[in-house]
């Protein structure tokens, strides 16, 4: 079952982005949100990809509804809800959905509501965006208190990791900046990469960009998205499972230090979108 309503302190909001597709950032969102909600974090993972929507592929269910019939108001936050893995809870969304203005639609009030209390039933929102740098990916990682960049070792991916960070760091120069190295073919070339990552972006943006972890090159990670289930769930002692496990203890401290004092995610995401839409 999905947590229940509950009023305190609002969740984190972390986003996971790729400058481009196919570097396995859904993997990553939907595997490190498992471990995280392991660790007993109440952790909620939204699709946020409007256009190709796939955690519930990667999950193996069919839910009843989606973001889109929240947003409609045809069905609550806690009624599209459905349980994952570990007590991991996921809103799923619908391929297609790119209205800029989406997160406006119907009673405006209402929905602002159901959002606020859907931000007070969690530790930490997990948002799996688009990939790219359109505005209806930006404004999910311009909207969250920390963005992770998923990149793989390959020179286009690490080009496009930059670009994403450049421009979003454009935008919100205090947004903590993260980068996870997937599909790594050793802990020594993540570190390399790591490293590289972190001199360019120091010397030509003068940013920190964090170095979150790195996922292994694993065949099991092929094999689970196969049978639909995720790897960590499928094949928990895999090298794939054990990188991930490791972020998500490392990551799951840094929830004891989020400032409840700033404006949370369903705060910093309408207005976003408004001036999207007035652009």
């Amino acid at each position: 079952m999905a947590p229940q309503k509950a009023e305190g302190p609002r969740a984190a909001a972390w986003a996971v982005t790729s400058g481009k597709g196919g570097v396995g950032k859904s993997t990553v969102s939907l595997n490190l949100g498992i471990a995280l909600s392991a660790t007993g974090k109440r952790v909620l993972l939204i699709d946020a990809d409007l256009g190709l929507a796939n955690i519930d592929i990667l999950l193996g269910v069919s839910p009843e509804y989606n973001l889109q019939d929240l947003l409609r108001g045809r069905a609550s936050a806690f009624d599209v809800i459905v349980e994952g893995p570990e007590g991991l809870s996921v809103l799923p969304s619908a391929s297609g959905l790119g209205e800029s203005d989406a997160w406006q639609a119907g009673d405006g009030e209402q929905l602002t509501e159901e959002l606020s209390r859907l931000e007070r039933a969690f530790d930490l929102i997990l948002i799996d965006t688009g990939a790219g740098i359109s505005e209806k990916v930006t404004d999910f990682v311009l909207s969250a208190d920390r963005a992770f960049i998923v990149a793989t070792p390959e020179p286009t991916s690490i080009a496009d990791a930059y670009a994403m960070v450049k421009v979003a760091t454009g935008d919100r120069a205090d947004l903590p900046v993260g980068l996870i190295v997937n599909r790594a073919r050793s802990p020594k070339e993540a570190h390399e990469l790591h490293t590289k990552f972190e001199e360019i972006a120091d010397r030509f943006l003068g940013l920190q960009v964090d170095k979150v972890g790195h996922v292994v090159e694993d065949h099991e990670v092929e094999r689970a998205t196969r049978t639909q289930h995720p790897v960590i769930v499928a094949s928990p002692q895999s090298k794939s499972a054990r990188c991930i496990q490791r972020m998500a203890a490392e990551l799951a401290g840094h929830l004891d230090h989020t400032d409840h004092s700033q404006p949370g995610l369903f705060d910093r995401l309408p207005s976003r979108l408004s001036e999207d839409a007035v652009a």
